[in-house]
């Protein structure tokens, strides 16, 4: 099977400061990978390099067996689905206008605009993911759990191979953040969807990752199924905190240690 991704002995730095060190990374079409590790140790820049924002200092970045950036940006998008860790809006754009924005690699004519074709794709995703009522609604009023879906229906109306997530449930609270994933679980089984999602939430990424790589100063330390990572030297070597981890239903669950003073 080809690989949807595969990273080879990538590096990257910020002038002087080295922020990904040798990375080599494969994920077959329909896994749900997890990148998990402590603030600043490049989970972010490793998914700007796989989006072509960033362009790596040393080693190669390929999508379906090409470079990524032997692709066009209109290519790319029709590829790549992104949904960020942050985005904000600066005008009073209505939910559709922004899932419009995500058709943008479908569109053939600026001056016609979008076709039936790209209604039809718009109304599909918003039912499934339940934000048709909202269609209307100007975005900037939306709670955080909503326009979280709105970006994520943005992402998805481009109709992506894989779909990259910044910290999708940093922001959200526990209900909205286990639908968003039961969601991405979804597409990977029923779409065949490649995914990729950078989480904090040891718990989350247990639960719905297919299989975890752990970074820890620009570097791949660990990658397997989270039962065999979530282990407490494991955790403190690359978390620096202490923890038992026990099973329920055949799932790893982490509980941290209040370290005494």
């Amino acid at each position: 099977m080809v690989d949807a991704i595969c990273i080879e002995n990538l590096s990257f730095s910020y002038g002087k400061s080295n922020v990904l060190k040798n990375i080599n990374l494969c994920v077959k079409k329909g896994e749900f990978i997890g990148i998990l590790g402590p603030n600043g140790c490049g989970k972010s820049t490793l998914i700007k390099q796989i989006l072509g924002i960033l362009s790596p200092s040393f080693g190669s970045v390929k999508i379906f067996e090409k470079n990524v950036s032997d692709y066009s940006d209109k290519e790319l998008a029709g590829i790549l689905g992104f949904l960020p860790q942050k985005s904000a809006l600066s005008m009073p754009l209505s939910v559709e206008d922004v899932l419009y924005m995500g058709r943008y690699s479908y569109l053939q004519n600026a001056i016609r605009g979008y076709d039936d074709t790209d209604k039809g794709a718009i109304e599909e995703i918003a039912t499934m993911l339940g934000i048709s009522h909202l269609k209307h609604r100007i975005a900037l009023t939306l709670s955080g759990g909503e326009f979280q879906r709105v970006l994520l229906g943005r992402a998805l109306v481009s109709n992506p191979k894989i779909l990259l997530l910044d910290e999708p449930t940093s922001a959200l609270d526990l209900n909205y953040a286990i639908e968003m994933m039961k969601i991405c679980e979804e597409l990977c089984l029923s779409k065949g969807i490649t995914i990729i999602s950078v989480l904090h939430d040891l718990h989350l990424a247990g639960l719905f990752c297919t299989k975890l790589h752990l970074l820890k100063n620009g570097e791949i330390l660990y990658d397997g199924m989270p039962k065999d990572l979530f282990k407490p030297e494991i955790l403190k070597e690359v978390y620096g905190f202490s923890c038992d981890v026990i099973t329920h239903l055949g799932r790893p669950f982490v509980i941290p240690k209040k370290e005494k003073k």
